[in-house]
């Protein structure tokens, strides 16, 4: 007979076993990078949670949708949410992904620094994240160039 998880939950052996607890998961404090809140009345457009990260972090993913969801338990929102991930390199290593790949999929998306480098193309908003990624020479030259080209202050006001 199989069991009740496999009957609810697709794709689980009927003859898979179980062992149930009840843990107690301490809460501890998290501090976000940045959450962006839509002025708008549409309330289509998400939640915006961003984080940073140039280092390879092992709990990095946990921690992250952790800070996510105690954020939306304490302020509860009507909006939908998007997280934004802004990584170093695709080979820093964050943690084993398979417990948040539906979530990476569909609701994170990253920017890898590392792919502005060879791009001219781009917005004095994106020239700048490129800042971060460069040598001190060539950084030194970018953000003149940057300053240079921007028409006004105006450039740099607007997320």
């Amino acid at each position: 007979m199989p069991g009740i998880i496999a009957e609810l939950i697709p794709n689980i052996p009927s003859d898979c076993e179980f062992d149930y607890i009840a843990p107690v998961i301490k809460e501890r404090e998290f501090r976000l990078d940045g959450l962006f809140i839509p002025q708008s009345e549409n309330w289509n457009i998400p939640l915006i949670f961003l984080e940073a990260q140039m280092q390879s972090d092992a709990v990095f993913y946990g921690r992250y949708f952790a800070e996510i969801f105690l954020y939306l338990q304490q302020y509860p929102e009507k909006r939908p949410w998007q997280g934004l991930l802004i990584l170093h390199n695709r080979q820093q290593y964050l943690g084993e992904s398979v417990p948040y790949q539906v979530l990476l999929r569909e609701q994170v998306k990253c920017l890898y620094l590392e792919d502005l480098l060879p791009r001219a193309d781009i917005s004095p908003n994106l020239a700048l994240l490129k800042l971060l990624v460069l040598e001190e020479a060539e950084a030194f030259h970018l953000g003149r160039h940057i300053l240079e080209e921007s028409e006004t202050q105006t450039t740099f006001q607007r997320v």
